[in-house]
């Protein structure tokens, strides 16, 4: 259930900061890490871990989310604990438009601000699942180059509804990616070729996936 952000009670404050430790997170550059490529829509890092480290992009870099852009290496850590998100700020940032300097609950449409320009907007696209996604909105841009950052949790769709989490226009119906254990599947209603095999219904994900059904494909990076 999706709660206004707001500051945290002191509880819950005191929790984040000790469950959070020392602002350069050890799990940074760990977890699955992959981009889909969606043909005629485009492309999306795609985020398997519950704590995404965002900061600049350097040569070298191990952040998650990296930003060209006039912020630092270190910028905020974004926790998601059960369906809730949790914005940590380690330097100077803003939630929509306001300074903050503890743990923030981030609700959907909630815009992240780091100097004078660095922006990126945080949404949870879809009621039923816990994904959520991030976007740059300011005149900079993400590395790797792509359209978004999609922090998985336990499904994500893509499809033609606003509410799919990455949208894709021209297709007739969605798309569903799914967790189970540690491994993600897309699931298929309807026959689709697979690196030239005609698959329908549970297909593992992994690197050098490509799918096409009908005039859609994509592939997996």
């Amino acid at each position: 259930m999706n709660r206004p952000h707001g500051p945290l009670s002191k509880t819950q404050e005191y929790q984040a900061l000790a469950d959070i430790g020392s602002p350069s997170i050890s799990s940074a550059g760990t977890g699955t890490r992959r981009i889909l490529w969606i043909d005629g829509v485009g492309g999306y890092l795609m985020l398997d871990k519950d704590d995404v480290l965002i900061g600049q992009a350097t040569a070298g870099s191990s952040v998650d989310v990296g930003v060209v852009g006039d912020l630092s290496r270190q910028a905020a850590i974004v926790r998601r604990r059960d369906t809730d998100y949790l914005l940590q700020p380690l330097q100077d940032t803003r939630l929509n438009g306001n300074s903050i300097h503890s743990p923030q609950l981030l609700s959907t449409g909630d815009e992240l601000q780091w100097s004078a320009r660095v922006k990126i907007r945080f949404t949870k696209p879809h009621p039923l699942s816990a994904t959520a996604r991030l976007d740059v909105v300011s005149l900079h841009r993400f590395q790797p180059r792509v359209d978004g950052v999609l922090l998985l949790a336990d499904s994500c769709i893509l499809g033609p509804s606003a509410s799919c989490h990455v949208r894709c226009p021209d297709w007739t119906q969605d798309l569903l990616m799914y967790r189970q254990g540690s491994d993600w599947y897309f699931r298929t209603v309807n026959e689709v070729d697979a690196n030239g095999r005609a698959v329908k219904g549970q297909i593992l994900i992994s690197s050098g996936l490509r799918l096409r059904w009908d005039d859609c494909s994509l592939s997996i990076e």
